[in-house]
């Protein structure tokens, strides 16, 4: 009897341990769950986020992510910081080869995701955006620049549109009003150059600027746009006209117009609104600054999103998934949007009294400029391309009088598409 029990206690026990064994390493109930586990136990998860932000936005990143641990004691989250947007994408790209090696999530332009979502690395978020409560409530801009092939990968965060900056009191002084189309940015511009002998507007992104103005006019940049053609044309000489003529400026070495506004080397600017605290710095209370929704009828939306990677295990992306319903909250997206100059990705927020009432330049137009945003198809090679635009963009504006237009048209178009067939 003494030893069928004990035979029968050591059984038991090499269960139990077997058990244990196996709840603490497997990939669906491993001690990374970060979710509850069969017997309703909380379990750890470590999530690792690459990302690039920096300054007061580093530091807000910190604090939300402090919040969302202390909410979620049993999810730790190890933020990455790659240094700047060149270095995370050079990163994301040069592991791609080891997807072990990969994070459990990162920030990304959606352009730089193409290939990897093609290649089967990133997570399909497609069911948890459609089982997460408010999903409607993000900016249909944002959420439209998220999908892929008709499935979702990732969930908007940092997110910009374009507006217009401008010199309050240089314009009051001039007896204009803040223009709000393309035509009245020309005459407003060249009253401002007849009066001060300054050029009244720049573009901070000649990109943006090319593929704003084809969009407005009904066509999309992608491979079947024709670089050569009559439109293109338009837009390239809308602009070429107005530095010839000296009503618009290039930024040239400056590379962002905050600091030439600043200086009162130009009456307005249309830029990123996330450089609202590069614009309040220039400026420095020597006039009042102002923002205005841009001149364009439809408007670029930029930022980056947040994706998570298919090498996370199981409970790593759960984990993921309640980090970015957290970050993507409207109570988080106030927070960011106030601190940062984003804008927050949920309507809830933007109309939201502790949003609206928070004293930023942003906060009281970005209900209007987010209105009509668009998005650049992604497609392969569109990062690629996109950029090319810009060199193309600065090759004629340089050029200036001698500039011709056909020829330096011509021989960027074989450039383009040629990263579009790719």
């Amino acid at each position: 009897m003494k030893k069928s029990r004990l035979i029968a206690l050591v059984l038991a026990l090499v269960m139990v341990f077997a058990a244990c064994s196996k709840g603490g390493n497997t990939k669906e109930t491993g001690k990374e769950t970060g979710t509850e586990t069969g017997s309703g136990e909380k379990q750890e998860a470590n999530i690792v986020f690459w990302h690039a932000m920096n300054g007061a936005q580093e530091e807000s990143l910190k604090k939300l992510t402090d919040d969302f641990m202390k909410e979620n004691p049993e999810i730790k989250v190890e933020l990455q910081n790659q240094t700047g947007y060149k270095e995370l994408q050079q990163k994301i790209t040069a592991t791609q080869v080891s997807p072990k090696d990969l994070p459990t999530m990162t920030q990304a332009y959606p352009d730089w995701m193409y290939n990897p979502i093609k290649d089967g690395l990133v997570y399909d978020l497609t069911e948890y955006t459609k089982n997460l409560e408010g999903y409607d409530d993000i900016l249909e801009g944002f959420r439209e620049g998220t999908v892929i092939d008709e499935k979702v990968y990732s969930m908007p965060f940092n997110k910009s549109t374009e507006v217009l900056f401008y010199n309050e009191d240089a314009l009051k002084e001039l007896g204009r009003e803040v223009p709000k189309t393309p035509e009245e940015v020309v005459e407003v511009s060249k009253a401002y150059q007849e009066a001060t002998g300054k050029p009244g507007i720049g573009f901070d992104s000649l990109s943006n600027y090319y593929t704003t103005y084809i969009t407005n006019k009904g066509q999309k940049f992608d491979p079947n746009f024709d670089i050569k053609g009559d439109l293109s044309k338009e837009a390239v000489k809308w602009h070429l006209d107005g530095v010839n003529e000296g009503y618009m400026k290039i930024a040239g070495t400056d590379d962002y117009f905050s600091s030439l506004l600043g200086n009162e080397q130009v009456l307005m600017y249309v830029g990123s609104n996330a450089g609202q605290s590069y614009v309040q710095e220039a400026v420095d209370g020597k006039f009042t600054v102002k923002a205005a929704p841009s001149p364009f009828e439809q408007t670029i939306q930029q930022g980056t999103d947040l994706f998570v990677f298919d090498s996370a295990t199981d409970v790593q992306k759960q984990a993921a998934q309640k980090y970015l319903t957290f970050l993507t909250s409207k109570e988080s997206q106030i927070y960011w949007g106030v601190q940062t100059g984003y804008v927050p990705v949920r309507k809830s927020a933007l109309e939201d009294p502790e949003y609206m009432n928070a004293g930023t330049l942003i906060a009281p137009i970005l209900k209007e400029a987010t209105e009509k945003m668009f998005t650049n198809p992604l497609l392969g090679g569109a990062n690629q391309a996109y950029r090319e635009i810009g060199v193309m963009m600065e090759t004629v504006l340089a050029q200036g009088q001698a500039a011709d237009v056909d020829s330096v048209l011509s021989n960027y178009a074989s450039t383009i598409e040629g990263y579009w067939s790719k």
